[in-house]
C-alpha cells in the first residue's frame, strides 16, 4: 500500500525530531571544542563557529516551520475539503515557501563548507575547485527557481509536476555531485599527501582520510534516496527531504567533534591530541631533518605535507608544521 502525504509527513517530524535532538547534542560538544579546546595564546577560529551557530539556527527553524505545518493541517485544516493532505499539497503557502527557503539557504551553506575544505586542503588553488564552484552557482539558481515555482504553482498541484520537477531535479543533482566531487578531491589529496609523508613519519593521514569520506558518503547516500525516490513520485521523499536538515549540521559537526576530541586521530588510534611527535629521518636526497608533527586537538585543525620537501628548502633545519609561510610545504585545513 503506497504512503499517502499525510502519513509519510508524522513519520518524518518523528525522524527529524530525534535526528535534531542528537544534532543539539553535538551542536553543544562542537561549540566546546571551537571555543575550550584550543590553545591559549591561539584565538576561536570565528570562521568555522559562524558557520556551526548558522547551520544550528537554521536547523531549528526549519523543524519549528515543520511542527507549524503538521498542526495546522492536522488541527486547523482537518476538517478543510481533502483534509491534511490537501494542506500538504498547497505549495504556494507561506510555511511551505518559508521552510522550503530554509531548506535551500542550509543546503548552501553546507555545499560551500565542502567546497571551502577542498580549496583549503589544495593549497588555495582555485582552479581545482571552480566546477564544484560552478556547481554551487548552479544550485543557487535552481534553488531560487524551485523557490518561484512554488508561488507560481496552480493551487493544488502536487510536488511532482513537470514545472516543479525540473528545477528539483537540478537542485538535487548539483548538490550531490558538489558533494561527490569535494570528498573525491579532499580524500585524495589526503592520500597522496599520506603517501609522500608516510615513509618519514609513523603517522598515518588514512583515518582522517576515512573521516572525511565517511562524512561524504552519508550525505551522498541521503541526497541519491531522496532524489530516487522523488523520481519514483513516492510520498516518502519527504521523510528523506526533513531528514536532510539535520543531517547537513550533524555531518558538519561531527568532522569538528571527532578530530577536536581526538576520537580521529592521525596514528590511527584513538588518544589525546595534546602530543608532539619528532621525527628524525633521511629522505629526499642526503639531508638528515627533524620534522615536528603536531597534531592538537585543542587547534581543531589537519597539518599534513603537501608536497615533498625540496632538499634546499629544508637543509639542515627542522621544519615546523605549524607554520603558514608560503615556502613550508604543508597544508594547514582548519575543521
Amino acid at each position: 500500500m503506497a504512503i499517502s502525504a499525510e502519513e509519510s509527513k508524522l513519520i518524518s517530524i518523528f525522524i527529524q525530531t530525534l535526528l535534531y535532538g542528537a544534532y543539539t547534542v553535538i551542536f553543544a560538544i562542537t561549540c566546546w571544542v571551537l571555543l575550550s579546546r584550543r590553545p591559549r595564546n591561539r584565538s576561536v577560529n570565528k570562521t568555522m563557529l559562524g558557520i556551526a551557530i548558522t547551520m544550528f539556527v537554521l536547523g531549528t527553524m526549519h523543524v519549528a516551520v515543520n511542527y507549524s505545518r503538521i498542526i495546522k493541517a492536522f488541527v486547523t485544516f482537518k476538517d478543510e475539503p481533502g483534509g491534511p493532505g490537501a494542506f500538504f499539497n498547497q505549495l504556494s503557502e507561506f510555511t511551505q515557501i518559508f521552510g522550503s527557503t530554509i531548506y535551500v539557504a542550509q543546503t548552501l551553506v553546507g555545499d560551500s563548507v565542502v567546497l571551502l575544505r577542498c580549496y583549503l586542503v589544495w593549497g588555495n588553488k582555485l582552479s581545482v575547485v571552480a566546477f564544484p564552484l560552478l556547481l554551487l552557482l548552479g544550485s543557487a539558481v535552481t534553488g531560487g527557481g524551485i523557490l518561484y515555482s512554488f508561488a507560481k504553482v496552480v493551487p493544488e498541484a502536487e510536488i511532482f509536476v513537470v514545472e516543479l520537477s525540473q528545477w528539483i531535479v537540478a537542485f538535487f543533482s548539483m548538490t550531490l555531485a558538489t558533494n561527490i566531487i569535494c570528498t573525491v578531491l579532499v580524500a585524495y589529496r589526503i592520500w597522496y599527501i599520506n603517501r609522500r609523508a608516510i615513509s618519514f613519519s609513523e603517522h598515518s593521514l588514512r583515518p582522517i582520510m576515512l573521516l572525511v569520506i565517511e562524512s561524504g558518503a552519508i550525505y551522498s547516500a541521503t541526497l541519491t534516496t531522496l532524489l530516487i525516490l522523488y523520481k519514483a513520485k513516492s510520498w516518502f521523499q519527504y521523510v528523506l527531504l526533513d531528514a536532510v536538515s539535520p543531517i547537513v549540521g550533524l555531518v558538519f559537526s561531527m568532522v569538528i567533534v571527532r578530530i577536536g576530541l581526538g576520537l580521529t586521530a592521525a596514528n590511527g588510534r584513538s588518544e589525546d591530541f595534546g602530543q608532539v611527535s619528532t621525527l628524525r629521518t633521511s629522505g629526499f636526497g642526503s639531508a638528515s631533518r627533524t620534522l615536528d608533527v603536531h597534531t592538537r586537538s585543542k587547534s581543531v585543525e589537519l597539518s599534513s605535507f603537501s608536497a615533498a620537501p625540496r632538499t634546499s628548502d629544508l637543509g639542515d633545519k627542522p621544519v615546523d608544521l605549524d607554520r603558514s609561510e608560503p615556502s613550508a610545504s604543508f597544508t594547514k585545513l582548519d575543521v
